[in-house]
């Protein structure tokens, strides 16, 4: 049918749509419809969005938000072109001087385009510009379009194109199914399991030069910015086609532009991280969701959707084969290929024959405190670093926590200095000398006394007894990468080391100079937290270092043990990935913990086993499905009343639709294990069901409720298929 343009409105905002010219359908309720000629997505992704609002149990509009760049946010481009009415009353000097009786700022704003020759930029007019040519739209007096600004997409040289290496064995048949799935079109999933360094991403570019060649698009989705830039370097190596990227730090006016030329068709390859699988590809072939067992697909805050969830629903729509690759895949990705949904393509061993790294174990609880070199870096850990070094080889160290020391303590009551808002310890920062919540984001002056055995802070530490000095003083303990850092410049004096973690990539383009660094070898250390894990292809690392593999280990979630395993086993697939061999010194308290003990031996699948034998009995995903609903409030006692509330009315929606026989059981309400966030008290609850359906609804009933709320100070947030319980 043919398409009509409108634009929705909800609140002061503004999003544009290219429907089928349907009628509207409940789901679309809220939404008000009005001329626009601003196109932004595809009836095909329409459905997506429907789809989404009915599984995530929220309104259309909310999904639109989250996935299409704003109009308003596009302005520059709007050109204002004077029609044959504005014409004529320019002309008219009775008409002329009413309006400018009546609006002279409009009367101005014709005169302006008149004198340019009938067409102008809204922005080059005046200040109000875009609020005045609305109203002149509105009256007829002149038209709006859209300008299509020149978009700077990257593209490949033709004559510095790189051949394309030789496949090794289970490559190839890898691509040979990719490439039967192409031609034969249709919706296959394929899960592409292959260790560290098997080469996966070459996969890719095969799979992605078929859809090229066969005229179709494809969409690639990473879990990281940090991925990108290299992604993008290796693909334009290869392809002779314009790639679109989207990501966080991709620009607002970028953004619309690059989604603006994806939507016309002069761009087939997208690249980009979370929010890139809502590119508006035509004629789309192939989706890849790399890394698919990530944690960072998943959208913390407002919609909480899942992107690789979303991808494989998009994939269904849109009829074309999907591949999830990972070397860790996630249990719900075993477990389709377990129920024969997912077609499996497995490549066990790494390109060119490199063996895997060798893995060592360091158990902490066995050294004594003056045998360390420093406080984070064992002796083991210290002889690799010198003899990588030694060998003008590079190394990189994970230390999953930011800052210089994890909390600071007294000595004397043992108070740990803690977020006033959040019911979480401070972090100290050393390089900006600030107390720093990792959660809200407060900072604050570091402490020397202690606030509650320290009471007389006033009196100088040289008037007191000298047995009192020592009292209520406040000590550093733990570490992060910050101290890490400082500790590797004391006992390498020489060597040059870099930091890569939230505090460093702050800047537009931090992640690429760094990883540049890394790469053109001028730098010989290379800390961070997870970040270093993502994926990086780092061909001088050949040692890995982990300071501490427990962190995370015992958080209260059912997922943490896969999480740990996950991200030891793609810390050290950094290591070994050129052509010396790879080393990895994992240090530890816990050096029989069955999690620990699997990822040094590299022994996925006995793992996956054991874990979801573990799930099985709890219902716990993939077994089951979740919800996990967070009443929040600044006070204690109405965010509890609040999830009680919210217990009472879905046990009364339970019974209403006689969905009992349908539910695993709603536990709670409960104190969130981070009880307290940005100044709220947060309470929540946990409906498990072994139907998608059941919970779709349950969450949909919530939302509503929510909505229904005359408290602006409570918040209830609704997460369907979490993956954490903080």
């Amino acid at each position: 049918s043919q398409r009509s343009r409108s634009a929705i409105t909800k609140g002061d905002s503004q999003l544009s749509l290219l429907s089928s010219g349907k009628p509207e359908r409940s789901a679309r309720s809220g939404l008000k419809a009005i001329s626009s000629s601003f196109p932004a997505f595809t009836s095909e992704q329409l459905r997506l969005f429907e789809w989404m609002a009915s599984y995530y149990g929220c309104e259309l509009v909310d999904v639109i938000e989250n996935a299409v760049p704003r109009v308003n946010r596009g302005r520059s481009l709007l050109q204002a072109c004077l029609n044959e009415a504005g014409s004529k009353l320019l002309a008219d000097p009775e008409q002329l001087a009413a309006l400018e009786r009546r609006a002279s700022r409009q009367a101005d704003f014709l005169r302006r385009l008149h004198e340019a020759g009938g067409a102008l930029p809204v922005g080059e007019i005046s200040a109000h510009a875009h609020s005045i040519a609305r109203r002149l739209e509105q009256l007829g007096l002149i038209s709006l379009q859209l300008e299509h600004a020149p978009v700077q997409l990257v593209s490949g040289d033709q004559e510095a194109r790189l051949e394309a290496p030789a496949l090794t064995a289970h490559q190839q048949r890898a691509v040979e199914s990719l490439a039967e799935a192409i031609q034969t079109g249709g919706f296959q999933p394929f899960l592409l399991f292959g260790v560290t360094g098997s080469g996966k991403t070459e996969v890719y570019l095969r799979a992605i030069e078929r859809v090229l060649e066969a005229g179709g698009s494809a969409l690639v989705v990473v879990p990281e910015i940090a991925l990108t830039p290299q992604l993008v370097d290796r693909f334009v190596e290869r392809l002779q086609h314009p790639l679109a990227i989207l990501h966080s730090q991709v620009g607002q006016s970028e953004r619309w532009q690059a989604w603006e030329a994806v939507l016309r068709g002069e761009c087939r390859v997208v690249i980009g991280a979370r929010s890139a699988i809502f590119a508006p590809l035509n004629n789309l072939a192939l989706i890849i969701v790399d890394e698919e067992h990530e944690s960072s697909y998943k959208q913390s805050e407002g919609l909480r959707y899942h992107a690789r969830d979303v991808a494989i629903m998009r994939a269904q729509f849109a009829d074309c084969p999907i591949v999830l690759g990972s070397a860790t895949p996630s249990f719900e990705s075993l477990m389709n290929v377990k129920r024969k949904r997912f077609t499996l393509l497995e490549m066990p061993e790494r390109v060119s024959e490199r063996p895997m790294p060798t893995m060592n174990i360091v158990d902490l609880s066995k050294i004594r405190v003056k045998e360390m070199p420093s406080a984070n870096i064992s002796p083991e850990l210290h002889r690799a670093l010198g003899e990588t070094l030694d060998k003008k080889q590079q190394a990189i160290i994970l230390y999953n926590r930011r800052g210089f020391s994890s909390y600071l303590q007294c000595d004397s009551c043992g108070e740990v200095v803690s977020c006033p808002d959040c019911s979480v310890a401070l972090t100290y920062h050393k390089r900006k000398n600030i107390m720093l919540c990792h959660y809200c984001d407060r900072t604050s002056a570091p402490p020397e006394w202690c606030a509650f055995c320290r009471d007389d802070r006033t009196t100088r530490v040289e008037d007191r007894d000298p047995e009192e000095v020592t009292v209520g003083k406040l000590h550093h303990r733990g570490g992060g990468t910050e101290r890490v850092v400082e500790e590797l410049g004391q006992l390498f004096p020489d060597a040059r080391i870099a930091r890569m973690d939230r505090d460093t990539v702050g800047q537009k383009g931090a992640y690429r100079r760094i990883l540049d660094a890394v790469r053109s070898f001028d730098t010989d250390i290379l800390v961070g937290t997870q970040m270093l894990a993502k994926g990086h292809d780092l061909p001088g690392v050949t040692l890995v270092g982990i300071i501490d593999a427990d962190v995370g280990l015992h958080l209260p979630d059912f997922r943490a043990s896969e999480k740990i395993f996950q991200l030891i086993t793609q810390a050290s697939g950094r290591a070994g990935r050129g052509t010396e061999p790879g080393t990895v010194v994992i240090q530890t308290r816990q050096p029989n913990h069955p999690t620990i003990v699997a990822s040094v031996r590299s022994r996925f699948k006995a793992f996956a086993r054991f874990e979801l034998d573990q799930r099985e009995g709890l219902a716990y995903p993939p077994w089951g499905r979740l919800l996990r609903i967070v009443v929040s409030d600044p006070g204690l006692d109405q965010a509890f009343s609040l999830a009680k509330d919210v217990r009472l009315i879905l046990e009364r929606f339970v019974e209403a639709h006689g969905l009992a026989d349908q539910l695993g059981g709603v536990l709670g309400p409960a104190p969130a294990p981070i009880e307290r966030l940005r100044g709220r008290y947060r309470w929540h609850l946990l409906v498990k069901s072994p139907s998608k359906r059941v919970i779709s609804q349950l969450a949909h009933h919530v939302h509503a409720f929510r909505r229904t709320l005359k408290e602006a100070d409570t918040r209830i947030a609704v997460d369907v298929d979490p993956i954490d319980m903080l």
